[in-house]
C-alpha cells in the first residue's frame, strides 16, 4: 500500500508541474481567462495532494501499526485524518492512552510539548481546512462563486477565498504542507526526531506562512509579463 501511496504522489506532483508551467506562461502572456482556470486546477491538486500524502504517512513503515492505520484511514473528513495522525502520534510519544480530543491530548502534555501540538493543530485547523474547503467548493463547480454547504446560500467568505488564490499563494501553501507531513511522520516514527528537528522545521513553517502574507502577488505577474514581453523582444532583434 505504501508504495502505492507513493506512486500516486509522484504522479500527481508531476501534474501539479504541468499545471504550473501552463500557467506560468498565461500568466506571462496576460491570458486572463486560462490563468484563472488553471489557478483553479492548481488548487485543486495542491489539496488532493494533501489527502495522499497523509495516506503515505499513514502506511510509512515503522509509524503506525494496523489499529491505528484503521484509526486515520476511517476518520470522516480529509481534516479528521490529519488530525487523527497527529493525535496518534503525540499520545504514543508520550504515554498516553489514545484519545481523539484534542483538548484532552493537550491538557495532558507538558507544556513545550503541548506548544508544539497546538501550533501543528493550529496549522491543520486553519491552512488546510482553508484549502479543503476551498477545494471542496472547486470540486462541485463552484468556480466564481461558491455556496453554503446546504447549497442554500450564497457565501461571500468562500468566495473571496476563491478568487484570491494564486500560483505564489499555492505553491506555499504546498511548501507548508510538506514540512507539517514532515513533522507528523517524524513524531510517530522517531520522537527524538521529531524533538531534535523541530525548531527548524517549524521555522520553515512560520516563514512559509510569513510569505504567505508578504508575497505581492500583482508584482510576480508584472515580473512574469516583463520577462515575456523582453524575451520577444530579443528574438525579433535577432530575426
Amino acid at each position: 500500500m505504501y508504495k502505492k501511496h507513493c506512486k500516486n504522489l509522484r504522479e500527481l506532483e508531476n501534474a501539479i508541474k504541468l499545471i504550473q508551467r501552463d500557467l506560468r506562461r498565461y500568466i506571462s502572456t496576460e491570458q486572463i481567462s486560462n490563468e484563472y482556470s488553471y489557478t483553479k486546477i492548481l488548487s485543486y491538486l495542491v489539496t488532493c495532494w494533501a489527502e495522499v500524502r497523509i495516506l503515505k504517512v499513514a502506511f510509512e513503515q515503522n509509524a503506525y501499526n494496523e489499529k491505528e492505520i484503521s484509526k486515520i484511514l476511517n476518520a470522516s473528513t480529509l481534516e479528521d485524518k490529519w488530525i487523527t495522525a497527529l493525535n496518534i502520534s503525540f499520545c504514543k510519544a508520550h504515554r498516553i492512552r489514545y484519545t481523539n480530543n484534542c483538548d484532552v491530548i493537550e491538557s495532558k502534555l507538558p507544556f513545550t510539548d503541548s506548544s508544539r501540538y497546538s501550533a501543528l493543530l493550529s496549522l491543520i485547523k486553519n491552512d488546510l481546512v482553508e484549502s479543503i474547503e476551498v477545494r471542496n467548493r472547486i470540486a462541485h463547480g463552484q468556480w466564481l462563486f461558491a455556496f453554503t454547504n446546504d447549497l442554500k446560500n450564497f457565501s461571500q467568505e468562500l468566495t473571496t477565498k476563491l478568487r484570491v488564490e494564486n500560483i505564489v499563494k499555492l505553491q506555499l501553501k504546498m511548501n507548508l504542507f510538506k514540512n507539517l507531513a514532515k513533522l507528523i511522520h517524524d513524531l510517530a516514527v522517531s520522537p527524538e526526531t521529531f524533538i531534535r528537528d523541530f525548531d527548524d522545521n517549524y521555522k520553515k513553517i512560520e516563514q512559509q506562512k510569513k510569505n504567505l502574507h508578504k508575497r505581492d502577488y500583482n508584482k510576480y505577474k508584472q515580473q512574469m509579463i516583463l520577462k515575456y514581453q523582453r524575451g520577444l523582444t530579443k528574438r525579433r532583434n535577432e530575426e
